[in-house]
C-alpha cells in the first residue's frame, strides 16, 4: 500500500499512474501471492482499499466503472491488475512448474498430496 500511495501522490497522468502501479507495486504483490496464504476475502478487501485510494487521490474512476478498471487498456479499460485473477494465475503457474520437476522430495510431496485427496 505504501508504494501505491507514493505513486498516486505524484503528478503523473492517470494512464501513467496505472502503469507505474503495475511496474512498481504489482510485482511485490505478485511475489507474495504465491508465498502468503491469501484467501479470497483478503484479496477482495485489498482490491477495495486500492479503489478507495484511487478515489482519495482523485483518479477518474466512478463506482459504476469498477469493471472497467480491470479491463486491459487496449480494450478500453484502465488496465489495473485484478488481484483475484492474478492469484489464480500465479498459483496455476507454480503448480505447472512443480508438476514438471523430477526432484525426489517434490515427488514425495506430490504423492502425499494425492493420497490425502
Amino acid at each position: 500500500m505504501r508504494r501505491l500511495r507514493l505513486v498516486l501522490g505524484t503528478e503523473l497522468s492517470a494512464k501513467n499512474k496505472i502503469q507505474a502501479i503495475e511496474s512498481l507495486a504489482a510485482p511485490v504483490l505478485k511475489y507474495s501471492l504465491v508465498i502468503v496464504n491469501w484467501n479470497l476475502e483478503k484479496l477482495q478487501k485489498l482490491d477495495q482499499k486500492t479503489r478507495k485510494l484511487l478515489t482519495i487521490y482523485r483518479q477518474p474512476q466512478s463506482k459504476a466503472d469498477v469493471d472497467r478498471l480491470y479491463v486491459p487498456s487496449k480494450q478500453g479499460g484502465k488496465g489495473l491488475m485484478n488481484l483475484e485473477a492474478a492469484h489464480e494465475i500465479e498459483i496455476t503457474k507454480l503448480m505447472g512448474y512443480l508438476e514438471k520437476q523430477v526432484f525426489p522430495l517434490i515427488q514425495i510431496v506430490r504423492t502425499h498430496q494425492h493420497h490425502t485427496d
